[in-house]
């Protein structure tokens, strides 16, 4: 199977404060229907209490976004589809994001006349852009900090089983679905020197594992389980990921027909 074609290897969970899931999860629901229906690739849910961050706000007003999601997307005649996706994201629960600082200065490492949008201060920035000709992509964007760069990109090889696509020294990313008009992608950003990252505590990447045993020994910073089938760790840079481990349908299938041919051979002569 083709694995731009296959179940998803990388989902995005985010976590709403309580009473606000089902309200998130229809937003995005009904934002990517008209863009991508095929693809699930945002779930939404609750934390028990809200958290806070204040202790923190200050610190990370210098601080570039640890996570982005770009849509490119065309502008056919008569559908005028870009412009109500822009529209619904000026509208609650979407939030404008604030890309100058208290002096009006723009804010390092965006560019003018840019919008972007969220829907909590924790959980990714949003932004659109018109593409005229190739596919539609949705891109979700890991900002890393100078020295980490490296690094992170051999850490989400390892991960996806799968090399990145390198387009400038500064930036790669993997092709996680492909469709003859829709691409989904999930890449890394280096940032300039001196620039640090703002993780998102409210965003968390789960990516399906077939060997977790081999991968948590590699992974930089200690693997934790909260499941049977799923350890949480997070990259250098401080990202939260989840690692479920997943079976292909091949595998899964030969694991049967072995378990069953060894039980034959070890029932006692005589049981039928």
């Amino acid at each position: 199977m083709d694995e731009t074609q296959g179940p998803l290897a990388m989902t995005v969970h985010l976590l709403a404060n309580s009473g606000h899931g089902s309200l998130l999860q229809r937003t995005l629901d009904q934002l990517l229907d008209c863009i991508c229906p095929e693809v699930r690739l945002f779930q939404v849910s609750e934390r028990a209490s809200p958290v806070k961050y204040c202790e923190k706000s200050h610190s990370k007003r210098s601080r570039f976004p640890g996570m982005s999601v770009l849509l490119f997307l065309h502008e056919s005649p008569g559908e005028h589809r870009l412009f109500r996706v822009l529209d619904s994201l000026q509208h609650s629960p979407w939030q404008c994001y604030p890309t100058q600082d208290t002096r009006g200065r723009l804010c390092p490492y965006f560019f003018a006349n840019q919008e972007f949008y969220s829907l909590d201060s924790q959980m990714p920035i949003w932004g659109v852009r018109q593409v005229h000709c190739g596919s539609e992509i949705l891109r979700v964007t890991l900002y890393c900090s100078f020295d980490n760069y490296e690094d992170a990109v051999r850490l989400y090889e390892m991960i996806l089983q799968r090399e990145a696509t390198l387009q400038k020294s500064n930036f790669c990313f993997f092709l996680l679905y492909a469709s003859k008009s829709f691409a989904l992608q999930l890449s890394l950003k280096q940032l300039p020197p001196g620039m640090s990252v703002d993780p998102k505590e409210s965003s968390v990447l789960q990516f399906k594992v077939q060997e977790i045993g081999q991968l948590v020994p590699l992974l930089p910073n200690p693997c934790i389980p909260i499941s049977s089938t799923r350890w949480q760790t997070q990259d250098y840079d401080g990202n939260k990921i989840l690692l479920q481990r997943w079976e292909s349908s091949s595998v899964a299938q030969t694991r049967v027909r072995w378990c069953h041919h060894s039980s034959l051979r070890s029932s006692p002569s005589g049981f039928k």
